[in-house]
């Protein structure tokens, strides 16, 4: 509904006239950044009209048309392919965000430990067809 009403961005300079709903949770959420090649990175400083500590909030309101809003894949996996919310700017997105799983290097992780984490990796892996490309899992 609102990239049909506004239209939609087609780089990252776009966004500076569209509603952007930003995430206010973590520090630095009103700064995005995105790659515009392989060594330069853009950043938009934004001053959104709504901002909010709920990326399912977040969510919602951008199905609902009020904005653009820029969450974690997994965060919107069945949105997507559902067809309620549309991928924007694809060529222009950063690396993706590591998720790291730490074991004690002095002793072996136990057996709960150790089949803790490969169910985190399979259920990522599986839930997010974007991490499946990370090394080391």
């Amino acid at each position: 509904a609102y990239l049909a009403r506004r239209g939609t961005p087609q780089s990252p300079a776009d966004l500076e006239h569209h509603d952007c709903l930003v995430f206010s949770g973590t520090p630095g959420a009103a700064v995005w950044r995105f790659k515009l090649d392989q060594d330069a990175e853009y950043r938009i400083r934004l001053y959104g009209r709504i901002w909010v500590n709920s990326l399912d909030a977040l969510v919602t309101m951008a199905k609902h048309g009020a904005g653009i809003v820029r969450v974690p894949s997994w965060q919107v996996g069945a949105d997507l392919a559902g067809g309620h919310l549309q991928r924007i700017l694809r060529r222009h997105e950063p690396a993706p965000t590591p998720l790291h799983l730490l074991f004690q290097p002095s002793r072996l992780p136990s057996t709960k430990t150790r089949a803790f984490a490969d169910f985190l990796v399979d259920h990522w892996l599986k839930r997010d067809p974007f991490v499946a490309g990370v090394d080391g899992l």
